[in-house]
Formats: C-alpha cells, structure tokens, sequence
C-alpha cells in the first residue's frame, strides 16, 4: 500500500516537474522574443540599397572649423575629403568604404573603410553605423596597409551587436613594402560605449 501511494505521489510530482519545465522553456522564449524585438533595428529597405546613404564620420580629424568631417558614401563608395592641418591649412584625404566586408548586426551595420592622409600608410578601420541614424559613430583602428579575410555576424545566445573579424597583418618590426604575413582573428562589441575587441573562449554557441 505504502509503495503505491508512493508510486502515485511520484507520478504527480513528475507531472508536475515536466508542466514547470514547459512553462520555464515557454517563458525563456518569449523573452528571448522580446529581448530580440527591443533590440533589433528594421532598416527601411534592403541592406545593398542602404550602403550608399552611409554617413561616414571621419576618425582623428576634423574640418578648417573644428567640426567633425562628415561625408555620405556614396554610389562610388571612394572618394577625397579635405581636413585640417592647422592655420587655416587644409591638406586632402582619400578614402574607400569596402562593400564586400558589411554585416548587418540587430542595431548596427558593421564596415571597413580605410583612409590615406596623403602619405605612404592607408589606414583601415572597422566602423559601426547605426541604424536609425545610418551614421558612423564609432570605429576600431585595425592597422597599416593590412589584408582583409573575412567580416561576420557572431550568433549568440543574448542578441547584441558582435561581429568576428580575421584580417593579415604583419609582425612587429616588419617592413612596410612586406605582405602581411601574421593573421588577426577577433570579435568586436561595444563596451563602455566604445568599440573593442573581445575573445570569446566558446565559439560554438
């Protein structure tokens, strides 16, 4: 008697754990869903067609006036721009935005652009776009005349804006007129409002 009041009381109690572990799942989701719908950015219309309405914002320089250097991408996605060097001076600048290397992350649209400021060095950065305002505001200097490889959107269990990168570079101490020879792989997110490299030890996610 007593072992079948315990059987009956067991069965309960499984039922029980298995309706909780349903509701648990069904909640998890639909937080998910939730989290996923504040955080993602609708763009109005197909990402190809957005790029040449990107505002770049040029990084470390600025105009004869002080203000920062804004300049729409464009449909040649290059092009010159002019910063300031001081006493009303003013030297030209080139600049490429690289169309094969975006990703579009839920707030952000991920790019490399690189600039040459007259000299020998072409300088890349990874820039993030925003989505409600298709401005640059923020970017992460990745080197001197280096090799891209590959730009991609990392999927994650929390939805964010994190991007993996793996570029060439070359070894310190290396020549400039040398390939790059020394391969880069990061991930990239914001942090304190700035964006950063970070290494995930799991990427299997």
């Amino acid at each position: 008697m007593l072992n079948q009041v315990l059987h009956q009381s067991f069965q309960k109690l499984s039922k029980v754990s298995v309706y909780l572990l349903i509701l648990f799942a069904v909640s998890l989701l639909f937080g998910c869903n939730q989290n996923h719908s504040g955080n993602f950015v609708k763009l109005d219309a197909p990402l190809k067609e957005v790029l040449p309405k990107l505002t770049l914002v040029v990084p470390e320089n600025e105009d004869e006036n002080g203000q920062p250097i804004e300049i729409i991408v464009g449909d040649a996605f290059s092009g010159k721009g002019e910063y300031s060097i001081g006493n009303g001076e003013t030297h030209e600048f080139q600049y490429n935005f690289f169309r094969e290397h975006v990703v579009e992350a839920p707030r952000y649209i991920f790019a490399v652009v690189s600039y040459n400021w007259g000299g020998s060095g072409t300088f890349y950065y990874l820039t993030a776009f925003h989505k409600t305002t298709l401005k640059g505001d923020k970017e992460f200097l990745l080197g001197d005349r280096i090799e891209i490889k590959k730009l991609t959107i990392t999927k994650r269990p929390v939805i964010t804006d994190i991007v993996s990168m793996t570029y060439m570079v070359r070894e310190s101490g290396t020549s400039m007129s040398e390939k790059p020879d020394k391969m880069m792989e990061y991930d990239f997110m914001f942090h304190d409002g700035k964006l950063t490299t970070v290494k995930f030890l799991d990427k299997k996610w």
